[in-house]
C-alpha cells in the first residue's frame, strides 16, 4: 500500500519496500537507512519507504527497517505533526523531520508490534499489540498499558478506540479495557 499525504508544499509517499536490500545490487534506493539496532546485522521484517517531493521533484528519501512483529504501512500508521512525519515500523516508532528526512529519534514501543500512531495533544498514543503507550514529542514512553491478552480482536469489535476522555480497547480473549489519558485503569 501507498500512502500518500500532501503537506504545505510537499507530497509525501510513505509504502512498504520489501525488495529493498543494504547490498549495492539493491533494486531500489534511498538517500538515508534508519534502523533502531544499527549494530546488528539483521534481516528486517519490516522495510517501510518515504520519499518526499516538491513540484514533484524527488527531494528525499529514507527508509525506516525494523525486525519485530511485521507491519504495513497504513493510513493510521503516519502523523504529521507541526513539520515531523511520525510513522511506525513494525514495533518502533520513527520520526523525521520534513522536508530533508532527517531522524530526529526513534523509540520502541512495544515488545512485539505496533499496529498505529495517534497524535493526542503534544503526544502520541500508540496501539501496540502488547501495549498501549504514550509518548512525547521527544520520543519518550510516559506510560505504557497492558492487558490480560494481545490487543487484537479475536470477536467482532475494534480494539482500539480513542474518544475525548479515554481509550477502549478490547484484547483477544474479548475482554474490555477503559483507560483515560494518563494510563490509568477507569
Amino acid at each position: 500500500m501507498i500512502v500518500t499525504i500532501q503537506y504545505k508544499e510537499l507530497t509525501i509517499e510513505v509504502f512498504d519496500d520489501p525488495s529493498f536490500t543494504q547490498n549495492p545490487d539493491s533494486p531500489t534506493s534511498y538517500d538515508k537507512i534508519y534502523q533502531l539496532e544499527k549494530h546488528k546485522v539483521y534481516r528486517p521484517i519490516s522495510q517501510h519507504g518515504i520519499v518526499v517531493y516538491r513540484d514533484n521533484i524527488k527531494i528525499a528519501s529514507a527508509i525506516l527497517l525494523a525486525s519485530a512483529g511485521g507491519t504495513s504501512v497504513s493510513i493510521d500508521s503516519i502523523v504529521i505533526d507541526q513539520d515531523d512525519l511520525v510513522t511506525t515500523c513494525s514495533n518502533c516508532v520513527f520520526s523525521l523531520s520534513l522536508p530533508n528526512l532527517k531522524l530526529n529519534w526513534a523509540t520502541e514501543v512495544d515488545w512485539a508490534t505496533c499496529f498505529s500512531v495517534r497524535q493526542y495533544k503534544d503526544s502520541y498514543i500508540t496501539h501496540g499489540e502488547m501495549t498501549i503507550s504514550r509518548i512525547d514529542r521527544e520520543g519518550k514512553i510516559t506510560w505504557e498499558y497492558g492487558g490480560a491478552d494481545i490487543f487484537v480482536c479475536h470477536s467482532e469489535g475494534e480494539p482500539f478506540q480513542m474518544y475525548e476522555d479515554y481509550i477502549a480497547l478490547i484484547d483477544f480473549n474479548g475482554t474490555k479495557y477503559k483507560i483515560d489519558y494518563n494510563g490509568r485503569t477507569l
